[in-house]
């Protein structure tokens, strides 16, 4: 049984007779009488008991009738749900963010979410190496991540150059509050941003020390970017880092200096995989951060 057969028996039970429903579908009477003759020999049972002038529905054909209800209804909202992704109303998109572009992101989600409220937006953290692999692999539409050195089988779109920053804790602010030495960095505990692979920030920012003929007092090393601010947040160490527009609770006991002299930036991209196709919803993401 297909689904013309079930809205034709539908309107024949909602108009009350076969002529008027053929009336309504605009087809001949007797093939809709044919039909509904066949859908009873296929489910052997009557649908209709029909009289010289009237005639009602069956238990069966009301059971029949429930169920045309039922899986129209579903096949109407599953077109709808269809039209929705199709137009990008709907759907879902799915983003991966390194730790150290969280912040970045919040303000892309938040414009996406209120153009498209119906949208789910799965978001998924890690290191900038993990969700490049879950980017390859097709597990995410679109990656926001720190600009890797090769990149080439991705298109991207730069967000925004994010310069070298000194973070240091609060109570050690006045120490660097005025003009301040490379040596006076070198001589605080220093909690230093690991390498990260495709990205020359950790090398490029040791390499500045040494070319001074300095070393830096590293305490604690980390990749995530998050957990650096937090361990300066608590007191234990100074850090550079890149300056990614952080606005974060896990930074009310830390202070920010700009570092001029330091010729030291990173790039925050949005990529996505060259000639994939992505969904309505992740392509539309992906245009309004281009906006």
């Amino acid at each position: 049984m297909d689904i013309r057969q079930l809205q034709y028996f539908r309107e024949i039970v909602n108009q009350g007779s076969i002529s008027k429903a053929a009336e309504s579908l605009n087809i001949a009477q007797p093939p809709l009488s044919q039909l509904l003759k066949k859908m009873e020999n296929e489910l052997g049972t009557t649908l209709i008991h029909r009289y010289r002038k009237k005639w009602e529905l069956t238990e069966t054909g009301e059971i029949l009738f429930d169920y045309a209800n039922q899986t129209l209804s579903q096949m109407d909202a599953l077109k709808q749900q269809i039209l929705e992704i199709e137009e990008g109303s709907s759907g879902k998109v799915r983003i991966g963010v390194s730790t150290s572009c969280s912040n970045i992101l919040v303000d892309f989600v938040s414009k996406y979410h209120a153009n498209y409220p119906n949208v789910k937006i799965f978001i998924i953290t890690g290191t900038s190496e993990d969700i490049l692999d879950k980017l390859k692999k097709d597990e995410i539409d679109l990656a926001v991540v720190l600009r890797p050195n090769h990149f080439e089988q991705f298109e991207s779109k730069i967000l925004k150059e994010q310069h070298a920053t000194l973070i240091v804790p609060k109570l050690w602010g006045n120490v660097f509050s005025n003009a301040f030495s490379l040596e006076t960095l070198a001589s605080y505990p220093f909690i230093l941003l690991g390498a990260m692979e495709g990205h020359s920030f950790h090398e490029s920012l040791l390499s500045y020390f040494e070319s001074n003929g300095l070393k830096p007092n590293i305490v604690i090393e980390s990749k995530n970017i998050a957990m650096v601010v937090a361990l300066v947040n608590k007191g234990l160490g100074i850090s550079i880092i890149p300056q990614m527009d952080y606005r974060s609770p896990a930074m009310e006991n830390v202070a920010i200096f700009k570092l001029n002299e330091l010729n030291l930036s990173v790039e925050p991209v949005i990529l996505k995989l060259k000639d994939r196709h992505i969904s309505k919803a992740a392509n539309q993401f992906w245009e309004l951060v281009n906006s």
